[in-house]
């Protein structure tokens, strides 16, 4: 059994493999051409541009390439009988089932790992670059800056607009309005600049603070210092969710927005619904080996092999349609966030495990 083992899953690696490189390629030169001719860009720049992008690309398309691959391998394996032969040898549908859930599984941990960590890094980076081009300034809308809300204890809410961020992270042109509970303004804060010193702190440079008077008749306070120490919770990790896209976060960061927006008693059923997305996603591995395993079972003559992998390729591609409008159809119905995230797992899985035990029966 180890042998058979060894031998399906590198015939399922090279196939996944050659798959995924095909699907890259493609959206590498669609994106390249597309980059072209949306900026101004050099041909080089934009050769790295779009290549940070390809980690993201691999955990898009990943799922896919696993299904296209499997089915191609066990539908080759049936047409040349040396799955009769496995079964022979002792691979029941059991094992089989078992075997490349296994598989599956590896697949799953690639994607987490293309999710969680490379694609977001690349992300960062391709930010990064973006903002030097842009003379270090980067977002949707740089004129207006960034706005974050962020609540300091029960009387402290403050609302902050950031004119630029650097590429190095820097903070420029910052200004902090600070409100009471009836949204009256208490103070505010201006500073030219404003880097992150770690634990939850910031210090500010270049700094005008002006304090209102809490009653009629009293004195505006103006004070400028060089620098000031800017205790807060708003976190780098927080600004990345300004400028980079929640599903370029990782689970962690992600997580951490929620908890921010949460505290600050905004809307974070979006955001909670791309957290479940994004916890569950790596299980399309092997939901996509499930839907592939019946492919072994159909009979050798009952279809070309091109006809199954353009069907495989099919079901790879309504599959993640369907992740995509039960998430929006989710937020529409305002069901459970977990119910939306999860609901074309559980009807894709529960469909190709059906299908399987229907058909081994048959056969």
């Amino acid at each position: 059994m180890r042998t058979l083992r060894r031998y399906l899953f590198r015939q399922l690696i090279g196939a996944t493999a050659l798959v995924l490189l095909v699907f890259l390629g493609l959206l590498f030169f669609l994106d390249v051409l597309n980059q072209l001719s949306d900026n101004g860009h050099g041909f080089a720049l934009t050769l790295l541009m779009v290549a940070l992008q390809l980690p993201s690309r691999a955990y898009e398309v990943l799922p896919i390439a696993v299904l296209t691959g499997a089915v191609y391998v066990l539908a080759g394996l049936a047409a040349s009988s040396e799955f009769t032969v496995m079964r022979m040898a002792g691979l029941s549908p059991r094992v089989a089932l078992a075997q490349l859930a296994g598989f599956g599984l590896l697949c799953a941990a690639l994607v987490f790992v293309l999710g969680d960590f490379a694609a977001p890094a690349a992300q960062r980076l391709q930010a990064t670059l973006q903002a030097r081009e842009a003379g270090g300034r980067y977002g949707s809308a740089p004129d207006a800056g960034l706005w974050v809300r962020n609540r300091e204890g029960a009387a402290d809410d403050q609302m902050i607009n950031i004119g630029a961020i650097a590429a190095s992270g820097e903070l420029r042109n910052v200004h902090i309005y600070v409100l009471d509970d009836s949204a009256r303004l208490l103070r505010t804060i201006d500073a030219r600049s404003a880097s992150y010193l770690g634990r939850d702190d910031w210090r500010l440079r270049d700094v005008e603070s002006v304090l209102l008077p809490s009653g009629p008749g009293g004195d505006v306070q103006r004070t400028r210092l060089a620098q000031l120490d800017w205790p807060t919770s708003m976190s780098p990790a927080v600004l990345d969710a300004l400028v980079l896209s929640p599903q370029s976060m990782s689970v962690f960061d992600l997580w951490r927005y929620i908890d921010h927006l949460r505290a600050n008693g905004q809307s974070v059923k979006r955001d909670q619904l791309e957290l479940w997305r994004k916890l569950l996603y790596p299980l399309s591995g092997v939901i996509m080996m499930m839907l592939a395993l019946p492919f072994a079972y159909l009979h050798a003559r009952s279809g070309q092999l091109s006809w199954k992998v353009f069907a495989g390729i099919m079901l790879g591609v309504s599959f993640i349609l369907m992740n995509t409008r039960a998430s929006r159809l989710g937020l529409v119905a305002s069901w459970p966030v977990w119910l939306a995230a999860a609901l074309p797992y559980l009807l894709y899985g529960g469909a190709a495990l059906g299908f399987f035990l229907w058909r081994v029966q048959r056969h």
